[in-house]
């Protein structure tokens, strides 16, 4: 990790940042608007696996936003970093 120019380390974490942020938004809008549709519960066939690293909840995304926000006062691009990675390979965005 030392040889991460802390520039770009810098833009990286802030640009995370503002993808989580944009998650966030999303997820309370969608959650505000969304009502339950009529549901069939015995012919339904609902899926009950979850993703691979299961699932990433609201918490966890106001978590992470915490952690990149701390680093980015703190300027310490290496954990903001880390933790960008962490949650965008969580919600998929990186594998």
């Amino acid at each position: 990790m030392e040889s991460i120019d802390a520039e770009t380390a810098r833009a990286f974490v802030a640009a995370a940042r503002h993808v989580i942020d944009a998650m966030l938004v999303e997820g309370e809008r969608l959650r505000e608007m969304q009502t339950p549709a009529a549901c069939d519960y015995e012919r339904a066939g609902l899926r009950r696996d979850t993703p691979a690293g299961g699932w990433v909840s609201h918490d966890e995304l106001r978590e992470t936003a915490r952690r990149l926000g701390e680093a980015v006062a703190a300027e310490k691009w290496t954990e903001g970093l880390v933790e960008a990675v962490r949650m965008l390979s969580a919600v998929g965005g990186l594998l």
